[in-house]
Formats: C-alpha cells, sequence, structure tokens
C-alpha cells in the first residue's frame, strides 16, 4: 500500500470508485463533498443513508451510474437544505484587539483603568 492511500478517507475511497465506474468528475466530486459534509457537519441521521453512511456508498454509485442528471438534482438539494459552511470567509484579517490570544507580554498589553488595577488599589 502507498503511503498516499493510507490517509484516504471514505469519501475519498469513494470517489475513486466512482471515477473507475466511468462517473463524471464533477458528479464524482460532488458524491465526496455530500458523504464528506454529511458526516463532518453531523447531518439529521435520516439524512445520511442517502449520504452513503448505511452502505458505504454503494447506493449513490448506483444511482449516479443509472441516473446521473437525476442524481445530481438530488445531491444538490440535499446539499442546499443541509450545508452549514459560512457563505463568505473574512475578506480582511482580523484586528489584534478582535483575535482569540492575547499578547503573552505584559508589556504589549494597553494599560490604563482596567478592572484589575482598579480593584487592587493601583492608579490608572
Amino acid at each position: 500500500m502507498v503511503a498516499t492511500q493510507e490517509m484516504l478517507f471514505e469519501w475519498d475511497e469513494w470517489k475513486e470508485r466512482a471515477l473507475a465506474r466511468g462517473i463524471a468528475e464533477d458528479l464524482a466530486e460532488l458524491g465526496k463533498n455530500l458523504m464528506r459534509d454529511a458526516y463532518m457537519q453531523r447531518w439529521p441521521e435520516a439524512v445520511l443513508s442517502d449520504c452513503g453512511w448505511d452502505d458505504d456508498g454503494f447506493g449513490m454509485l448506483a444511482l449516479a451510474c443509472a441516473k446521473p442528471a437525476e442524481t445530481r438534482r438530488d445531491w444538490e438539494r440535499l446539499y442546499a437544505q443541509y450545508h452549514r459552511r459560512p457563505a463568505c470567509p473574512l475578506d480582511q484579517p482580523l484586528a489584534a484587539e478582535a483575535k482569540a490570544l492575547a499578547p503573552l507580554y505584559p508589556a504589549t498589553r494597553p494599560q490604563g483603568n482596567s478592572h484589575t488595577s482598579l480593584m487592587m488599589g493601583h492608579p490608572k
């Protein structure tokens, strides 16, 4: 087994099987993304079977081979209904104050009338 093959997820293997069966690249990619996101985003149990999780994706392969146009439409509908990624990423980097981690060194922290310094009797 090649090292890169050891790192394949179920959805990557599904895409390889789909391509080997002659399914169009874009439909195979859509099926892979559907299978991955259903799992990663914890879609409802009732939907997981439509996304290949009850039969290792063999039903998805059969549908994509037999009725590619209908399958694409159905998968796009599932995606539209359940996909939860944000529509637009941040365009500008966050300012230092908006970041989750504060500076490590006290000299870089803002000085002034903080809640702690006022409670301890320190001047502004």
